[in-house]
Protein backbone atom coordinates (compact mmCIF):
# COMPACT_ATOMS: atom_id res chain seq x y z
CA UNK A 1 0.00 0.00 0.00
CA UNK A 2 1.27 3.49 -0.83
CA UNK A 3 1.28 6.58 1.29
CA UNK A 4 -1.20 9.24 0.21
CA UNK A 5 -1.09 12.97 0.94
CA UNK A 6 -3.91 15.40 0.23
CA UNK A 7 -4.61 18.85 1.66
CA UNK A 8 -7.49 21.19 0.86
CA UNK A 9 -7.63 24.87 1.74
CA UNK A 10 -10.75 26.96 1.25
CA UNK A 11 -9.70 30.33 -0.17
CA UNK A 12 -13.15 31.88 -0.65
CA UNK A 13 -16.68 30.49 -0.55
CA UNK A 14 -16.82 28.18 -3.56
CA UNK A 15 -13.04 28.31 -4.26
CA UNK A 16 -10.74 25.56 -2.99
CA UNK A 17 -7.00 25.01 -3.37
CA UNK A 18 -6.11 21.30 -3.55
CA UNK A 19 -2.57 20.11 -2.85
CA UNK A 20 -1.34 16.58 -3.31
CA UNK A 21 1.90 14.66 -3.32
CA UNK A 22 2.38 15.09 -7.09
CA UNK A 23 -0.15 17.71 -8.17
CA UNK A 24 -1.94 20.93 -7.26
CA UNK A 25 -5.22 22.36 -8.46
CA UNK A 26 -7.99 24.87 -7.99
CA UNK A 27 -11.70 24.04 -7.77
CA UNK A 28 -14.45 26.58 -8.37
CA UNK A 29 -18.17 26.03 -7.98
CA UNK A 30 -20.83 24.88 -5.59
CA UNK A 31 -22.43 21.62 -4.57
CA UNK A 32 -23.66 19.86 -7.68
CA UNK A 33 -21.53 21.80 -10.20
CA UNK A 34 -17.78 22.24 -9.97
CA UNK A 35 -14.93 23.09 -12.39
CA UNK A 36 -11.39 21.94 -11.63
CA UNK A 37 -8.07 23.08 -13.10
CA UNK A 38 -4.68 21.80 -12.08
CA UNK A 39 -1.32 20.41 -13.06
CA UNK A 40 -2.92 17.26 -14.51
CA UNK A 41 -5.54 19.02 -16.65
CA UNK A 42 -9.03 20.51 -16.41
CA UNK A 43 -12.39 18.97 -15.67
CA UNK A 44 -15.93 19.44 -14.48
CA UNK A 45 -18.34 17.53 -12.27
CA UNK A 46 -22.13 17.75 -12.43
CA UNK A 47 -24.28 15.82 -9.99
CA UNK A 48 -27.91 15.39 -8.99
CA UNK A 49 -27.81 16.03 -5.26
CA UNK A 50 -29.23 13.32 -3.06
CA UNK A 51 -29.29 10.68 -5.80
CA UNK A 52 -25.67 9.56 -5.99
CA UNK A 53 -25.64 10.19 -9.75
CA UNK A 54 -22.89 12.31 -11.25
CA UNK A 55 -21.15 13.02 -14.53
CA UNK A 56 -17.40 13.73 -14.62
CA UNK A 57 -15.62 15.25 -17.62
CA UNK A 58 -11.81 15.43 -17.78
CA UNK A 59 -9.38 16.81 -20.31
CA UNK A 60 -5.91 15.45 -19.51
CA UNK A 61 -2.74 17.22 -20.56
Amino acid sequence: MGLRFQRRKRLLPGVTLNLGKRSAGLSVGRRGARVNAGTRGVGATLSLLGTGLSYVWRKRR
